[in-house]
């Protein structure tokens, strides 16, 4: 926790000491001034009935009064600015640690334990933070001066809550630590019901035409109740802590009534000492009632403190030498892999022996079966994924440990699921204002024949995307996707089975758009029909992750078994469509 604290409050150190310093201004007033002016009153106002002192006192308080508020004031807002700043230094960081990891990275961590860290235990650290600030540093300040104004004041009184505070500090100390593996425990399961949760919405559909909602309902629940169980344990054991504080302190303020009755009766205490006292141990008791407050939230800042750490300091099985290179002097598109070989971590080779070259100006197909190895191959053409072995040209360039702004300047890729933002439709086609250039996106609309969709929409370009793309059909929001790829000026444009949602009549509109849009740069065409790539200049066929064959349309017809057994079953599927 400590090492979070240092790193990211650092830049509002200021914000920091002025918070302490006004503090303890504020506390100073109060302990070393306010109170014993109440003492002033008793002694040479009231006592001597002389209501210029008593006057003369009140606006004194007043005053000290004004100024306690005053910095009251000033501590909430240098606290609350430092708050802030700390918070978003840190959820920047993790953002960003999300942003960096790859996909093997990404699924070995899973998205709801990214989602948890990055938000709710980040939020966690925030109220550490304001505590720290607020109260951590000046509790145990006050506790210390009261206790020694007290002893000043009246050793007997002093001794007596001395040990009072002992026997409170040590249960403190016990509950605390004893409760810390439960919220260590109920921080995965609630990482459990963040997975739950974004199942039941992405998958709400299958969900519904399967008829599970039952059973999705009772695993939510199941998983709920588990977290609901475990936080009950944990918070049964500090919720002893107020308690504790508050009975030990009681029995502190009977014991010390007795006391100073008997000292005033014995003439060794003034009533106006003793009134003093009593308000030094009011001021005690409130020092120490949020003792427990912060005892509990040490347990949770502890355990979202080592889940922060971890995420941030995450480093994949897979051990990677990353390392700047430097971008090709000629900017073709040309991409090559050499007897390339990868498997992700505690897993047998998903790919082995690929091999081959996609040339500029040529569109290099690639067709297979489901689980075949082909968006493995292109995550690793775009530096996503390290090969095992093997290595991987872009215009002659090895790629291995690359993770330069260039490489990802020189794809526009298009994926299998169509990504849409809930925004306007310009901003989806070009997320980067500075880069919109409206004759380019109508170009792309244009390729993709997205133009049809938007032929009846009078906002235009400025139609309103809902989330997901859900106001659209899936065809539409894959035209979409489609004119993000065309609108981006790369050197490779690589489409991941996007066309699979397409019409025949628009695919192949698309497909003459990919022939005349992009003539002159490398196209990587992936997908599972035979009508999509057999026009393609170079066809790659995989099978169980293995290259079957190469070639153009004709040629694999006549030497690759696993090429014509494709080709026969979709011509034997279309042969009984039409028949029907």
């Amino acid at each position: 926790m400590g090492r979070l604290l240092g790193k990211y409050i650092k830049p509002d150190l200021g914000h920091v000491i002025a918070t302490i310093v006004f503090t303890l201004i504020q506390y100073g007033i109060q302990i070393f001034a306010l109170l014993p002016e109440s003492k002033h009153l008793i002694d040479h106002g009231v006592a001597d009935k002389n209501m210029d002192e008593i006057w003369k006192s009140v606006w004194v308080m007043l005053a000290l009064t004004a100024g306690v508020g005053v910095c009251a004031l000033l501590t909430s807002y240098f606290s609350a600015r430092a708050t802030a700043g700390y918070t978003r230094r840190l959820r920047n960081a993790c953002f960003k640690k999300v942003e960096e990891l790859t996909p093997q990275e990404f699924a070995a961590l899973g998205e709801s334990t990214l989602v948890t860290r990055t938000m709710a235990d980040v939020t966690q650290m925030q109220l550490t933070v304001i505590n720290i600030l607020r109260m951590w540093l000046i509790v145990p300040v006050m506790i210390v001066l009261e206790l020694i104004m007290i002893a000043r004041l009246n050793l007997t009184i002093f001794f007596i809550l001395f040990g009072f505070f002992a026997v409170t500090v040590f249960f403190l100390a016990y509950f605390g630590a004893a409760s810390r593996g439960g919220f260590e425990v109920l921080q995965k399961k609630v990482d459990r019901i963040n997975l739950l949760m974004k199942e039941r919405i992405t998958g709400a559909r299958p969900i519904r035409a399967f008829r599970n909602e039952k059973l999705e309902n009772r695993k939510t629940m199941d998983a709920n109740e588990d977290a609901y169980d475990t936080a009950i344990e944990a918070n049964r054991k500090i919720n002893f802590l107020s308690p504790i504080a508050l009975v030990t302190m009681s029995w502190v303020v009977v014991v010390i009534y007795m006391v100073g009755t008997s000292q005033i009766q014995k003439g060794l205490s003034s009533i106006s000492e003793l009134l003093l006292i009593f308000q030094y141990v009011t001021f005690f008791i409130t020092s120490l009632v949020a003792v427990p407050f912060l005892v509990s939230t040490l347990p949770k800042s502890s355990v979202s403190s080592r889940r922060i750490n971890e995420l941030l300091d995450y480093e994949s099985e897979v051990r990677v030498e990353w390392h700047e290179v430097e971008a090709p002097k000629e900017r073709k598109g040309e991409v090559e892999f050499k007897d390339v070989i990868f498997g992700y971590a505690g897993a047998v080779d998903v790919i082995a022996n690929i091999s081959f070259k996609a040339e500029a100006g040529k569109v290099t197909a690639m067709i297979g079966s489901t689980g075949s190895g082909k968006t493995t191959i292109l995550n690793l053409m775009q530096g996503l994924y390290q090969p095992t072995f093997g290595d991987i040209l872009i215009d002659g360039v090895s790629i291995r440990g690359c993770r330069d702004p260039w490489l990802k300047e020189y794809f526009s890729y298009g994926t299998q699921r169509s990504m849409i933002f809930q925004d306007t439709v310009r901003n989806n086609i070009c997320p980067d204002p500075a880069m919109q250039d409206e004759e380019r996106i109508r170009s792309a609309m244009d390729a993709s024949c997205f133009s049809e969709v938007l032929a009846d929409k009078p906002e235009g370009l400025d139609y309103m995307m809902a989330q997901g793309g859900m106001n659209i059909s899936g065809g539409q929001r894959q035209r979409l996707s489609l004119a993000r790829v065309f609108a981006k000026d790369a050197s490779v444009y690589v489409f991941d089975d996007t066309l699979s949602a397409l019409d025949a009549k628009t695919e192949r509109n698309v497909l003459k758009a990919i022939r005349t849009k992009l003539a002159g740069k490398t196209v990587l065409l992936v997908a599972q029909k035979i009508s999509t790539v057999q026009e393609a200049d170079h066809i790659i066929v995989m099978e169980k992750g293995r290259i079957a064959g190469q070639g153009k349309h004709e040629e694999l017809l006549k030497t690759c078994r696993a090429y014509q057994e494709i080709y026969e079953t979709q011509c034997y599927l279309d042969q009984e469509g039409e028949s029907k």
